[in-house]
């Protein structure tokens, strides 16, 4: 009843999920799309169950008509055999110099890093170069192990398109549309503009299902994507996952958040006990959006800002030892969000990296 348990969901259509913004035809015309969050592909896990719209927020259906908790979404393409890559965005630290890609370096000391407003005051990540853009491009496992263990930065994104482009896994297809009167009649003026988002072909959306009931068979198919589309449903034999660094010098630790994360009190900064954050490198934040669908209508929306996938923190801990306890915890337990179900639904999930300057 207890363990791990895999699952894959491969859209079988283009996939359009809001990103929260006002959207309005007529006066805001243009609908963006994002990729899942961690609270839809808990919804897929749950559904792929059998459990009711809505049972990840209930403590006592975790565990028993679907998993303890799940982690996820990961990106993943087929690597035979029934094995997944999974793909990861570049570390917000990693920024491209003359067409290559390059780590910056932290400066740890906070007389002279960046003030914020968001509070406190950090050390500055630090370039040398001039032309320094932020770095584009997913990762393969090897290449985020690589990363995390090494501090070694590929020269160039480990997989591209045929075109020669750095790899996404995604492909954006805006559809025009009309909106409609109540009677069914199109409305005058009232054209708008709707992105859909189509993965690449065989690529899919992994989750790690922790703990419940690993005898229940899942199902085929579930709704995923919106509008009534529909994702297969595959249980892989293994997915291949980064490994994170196994010793931190100086009580040195790097945290790479392969998921968005929700933290306490709204902040930006991760609660992880006896450690102190040197430098970080935070994208914008990510809009995340909930609903749970019931009898044809939806309800309990919820609108989040979280700190997007990809961000980097530095951190110090008292010595190695203490460093390398907080590391061994992270596979197993997410970060602290500021609600239970958010940390069983997949957000705050992170790999461990040695740092050194």
């Amino acid at each position: 009843m207890s363990g791990e348990r895999w699952m894959v969901v491969e859209p079988l259509d283009t996939i359009i999920i809001r990103d929260g913004r006002a959207f309005d035809a007529g006066a805001n015309s243009q609908a963006r799309a994002v990729l899942p969050s961690p609270s839809t592909i808990a919804g897929a896990v749950g559904a792929a169950y059998g459990a009711r719209p809505g049972a990840g927020r209930d403590r006592a259906a975790r565990g028993s008509v679907l998993p303890e908790r799940v982690q996820g979404p990961f990106v993943v393409s087929p690597a035979g055999e029934g094995r997944w890559e999974t793909h990861w965005p570049l570390p917000l630290d990693v920024v491209t110099v003359r067409n290559r890609l390059r780590r910056l370096e932290p400066d740890p000391d906070p007389v002279q890093g960046a003030c914020t407003d968001l509070s406190g005051q950090v050390g500055a990540l630090l370039s040398d170069e001039e032309d320094c853009e932020p770095g584009q491009g997913w990762w393969d496992s090897e290449a985020l192990t690589s990363y995390l263990r090494d501090g070694e930065v590929d020269g160039e994104p480990s997989v591209f398109w045929a075109e020669g482009d750095p790899y996404v896994p995604w492909k954006v297809e805006r559809r025009v549309g009309l909106a409609r009167t109540p009677e069914r009649l199109a409305a005058e003026g009232m054209l708008y503009a709707a992105e859909h988002l189509r993965l690449a072909g065989g690529h899919g959306l992994a989750a790690r299902c922790i703990g419940g009931p690993r005898d229940r068979s899942l199902a085929d198919m579930v709704n995923f994507g919106g509008r009534g589309r529909r994702a297969q449903v595959h249980e892989p034999k293994q997915v291949l996952m980064p490994k994170s660094a196994d010793t931190f010098p100086k009580g040195r630790m790097l945290l790479y958040l392969a998921t968005p994360a929700v933290f306490p009190g709204g902040d930006w900064k991760p609660v992880l006990p006896g450690a102190e954050l040197v430098t970080a490198a935070v994208g914008p934040p990510q809009v995340v959006t909930t609903v749970t669908a019931s009898a044809g209508k939806v309800q309990g929306g919820l609108l989040m800002w979280a700190v997007p996938a990809g961000t980097v923190y530095y951190l110090e801990f008292a010595d190695e030892d203490a460093a390398r306890q907080a590391a061994e915890q992270l596979y197993d337990r997410p970060l602290e969000q500021a609600e239970d179900w958010l940390r069983t639904a997949g957000f705050g999930f992170a790999f461990a990296g040695r740092w050194s300057s």
